[in-house]
This record gives structure tokens, sequence and C-alpha cells, in this order.
């Protein structure tokens, strides 16, 4: 199984391919697959740390929700 580094090294090595070519289909294939390696980094890294997933899912409490 990858390390949320080993998938942001690809993420980024994807943005530096997506830079230097010219066609934009495969330009905008490796944007895509560059979000995709971030997105499997930071669930590996909530999986890692079940607290700070917890944290980013809370959403605030809203006026309607609060009662005084």
């Amino acid at each position: 199984m990858p390390t949320p580094k080993e998938c942001r090294q690809h993420a980024e090595e994807c943005l530096r391919l997506a830079n230097e070519t010219t066609q934009i289909y495969a330009r905008q294939a490796l944007l895509e697959l560059a979000a995709e390696f971030r997105e499997i980094a930071k669930e590996l890294e909530d999986r890692r740390s079940p607290s700070r997933a917890a944290k980013r899912r809370r959403k605030p409490p809203t006026a309607a929700t609060q009662t005084r």
C-alpha cells in the first residue's frame, strides 16, 4: 500500500508532466490524476489519524441549531 508521501510525489510528477506537454487532453488527464493522488494521500492520512479526520468532518453549529 502506498504512503501519503509517495502519493504526493506521484501527484507532483503528474503536475510536472502536465506542464511539459503540449497536448491538451494529456494535460487534463495528468491534472486529474494529480488531484486523485492528492485525495488518496489525504484519505490515507485520515485513516492513520482518526481524530484529525473527525475534526475535519465536524461542522460548526449554525444559528438555527444554537439555542440560548
